[in-house]
């Protein structure tokens, strides 16, 4: 799990240093920033297509069709969440599967380090997060993170790929580090927005506390005042005072 967390922080870092650079990255400066990942050519293909997705330029980059940014697309910006993922399913359906057999070849090769195994595995899974993360799409998080989590999960789970001798048991591997990344997400997600109700209860709370307050006094009023109106100590008043930006104009 701590692997997905620090991949997915590096990945908000990329952005950062795309937006410093007007969103435009060569493909050598991906590469240079992922050097100590140790990515396979596979996962640096979806780090790209990431990147793309978020409306980043990769100069240099071509897919495993010579993807182009067409008019078409880049106007996906401009679309719904909905829009894109139908584009981004449309884009999975033209992906050749894999037969039983062939995956279960992919497995054994990958669970021993080959890198092409791994790749094509990779590429057949990616439908398979989608689909999932049609299980999983409530709550405060959108469903195109849920498939982000999804991906660095398939990614990663690939890499400590073990030996097992059924098709089942590495499809269940696979599926399970997928769907544990999802559950993931909509905790913290759950997490963020259970902490950003209670802030913004706390900032009601305070601001009717002035407004009745300053009606009482009838003049503005201190945080020293307030503290003895709520009982409540001078630190915790004005961290919620910070919270709250310029919503709340009390004298210090």
């Amino acid at each position: 799990m701590q692997e997905r967390y620090i991949f997915r922080e590096m990945l908000s870092e990329i952005k950062e240093l795309a937006d410093q650079k007007g969103n435009v990255l060569t493909l050598d400066e991906v590469k240079e920033f992922f050097k100590n990942a140790h990515l396979t050519d596979e996962q640096l293909n979806m780090v790209c297509v990431y990147l793309i997705g978020e409306k980043i330029r990769v100069e240099g980059y071509e897919g495993p069709e010579k993807q182009e940014q067409t008019p078409e697309k880049e106007e996906a910006g401009a679309m719904e969440e909905s829009d894109c993922l139908e584009l981004y399913q449309a884009e999975l359906e033209e992906i050749k599967g894999l037969s039983e057999e062939e995956e279960l070849k992919c497995f054994q090769l990958a669970s021993a380090g080959d890198p092409a195994a791994k790749s094509r595995l990779t590429e057949h899974y990616l439908k398979t997060v989608y689909d999932l993360s049609r299980t999983f799409a409530f709550g405060s998080v959108p469903r195109s993170d849920l498939i982000q989590e999804g991906n660095v999960a398939l990614m990663l789970a690939l890499e400590e790929l073990e030996f097992f001798g059924k098709l089942e048991d590495y499809q269940n591997f696979l599926y399970e580090k997928i769907r544990e990344a999802m559950e993931d997400a909509l905790s913290e997600g759950q997490d963020l927005k259970d902490m950003g109700d209670k802030v913004a209860q706390k900032v009601n709370h305070l601001s009717e506390a002035v407004h009745n307050l300053e009606e009482d006094l009838e003049h503005k009023v201190s945080v020293d005042e307030l503290s003895a109106y709520l009982d409540m100590p001078v630190e915790e008043i004005r961290d919620i005072l910070r919270m709250a930006g310029d919503e709340i104009d009390v004298n210090e």
